[in-house]
């Protein structure tokens, strides 16, 4: 006999099995594609993120390189050189020319100690150094940052060198120069410029556009990956906290 309801109408076939399971499947699938998505938001992530990487990488290498490690005597000489020339030099040197001068034995101190580095470049700071005007002096200073080192990469030791010795030399002529002054400014300007130190620099050129156009997306998904996290962590917490409460 069929069963009927108080009404008279037919009464509902009870559930079977499968029909009792179809929900917990249709969970699973959206778990599953729940799943993909942060699959495919980690991985737009990582490849945008490597490619930002590498941009920025490229750019740092050539505008924003640390600051290299120096041979200690460069504190020494900066100390002896800051001191101003009070009488004619005594110990000889040979310049870039092949010209013989004769230096103090502070000035002599920091020309060994260039040579510790590259032999051009200590022979032009004893060019520098034998100069006894204070404008032609820190001319001569300014020129041996500027153009008496390479640009290459692996001229950063001697180039940060140069720059520590010259400025400290500068200091040790008078202020009131006005050559001074503009041959400190430029040395300051050519070092941050080499350099990623505190000072601006006017002619470092803006990162690539590459880098924005990629990192931020590969930002913006990493605090979506963020998102869903949080979100999944809150409905486990809600879900452990209803079964504590029955």
């Amino acid at each position: 006999m069929s069963s009927r309801e108080p009404s008279g109408e037919p009464a509902p076939a009870p559930e079977t099995g499968e029909e009792r399971a179809a929900p917990p499947a249709r969970a699973g699938a959206g778990e599953g594609a729940g799943a993909r998505r942060v699959a495919a938001l980690l991985a737009l992530a990582l490849s945008l993120g490597a490619i930002a990487g590498v941009a920025y990488q490229r750019y740092a290498a050539v505008h924003l390189r640390a600051l290299p490690r120096v041979p200690g005597c460069v504190r020494g000489a900066r100390v002896a050189l800051r001191r101003p020339v009070a009488a004619s030099g005594t110990e000889p040197r040979q310049t870039a020319s092949g010209e013989t001068v004769y230096l103090t034995p502070g000035e002599d101190r920091a020309v060994a100690c260039a040579l510790q580095l590259d032999e051009a470049l200590a022979r032009h700071l004893a060019g520098a150094l034998a100069e006894q005007a204070p404008a032609q002096r820190a001319a001569r200073l300014s020129e041996l940052v500027r153009d008496r080192v390479p640009a290459d990469p692996a001229y950063d030791r001697a180039a940060s060198a140069a720059y520590m010795m010259a400025s400290a030399a500068l200091r040790g002529l008078p202020d009131d120069v006005a050559e001074v002054r503009a041959a400190a400014e430029e040395l300051d300007r050519h070092q941050a410029c080499r350099f990623d130190t505190r000072r601006p620099c006017p002619t470092r050129p803006p990162l690539p556009a590459l880098v924005w156009l990629t990192g931020v997306p590969a930002a913006l998904s990493l605090l979506g990956l963020l998102w869903i996290g949080l979100a999944a962590s809150a409905a486990r917490y809600r879900r452990w906290t209803a079964r504590r409460g029955r």
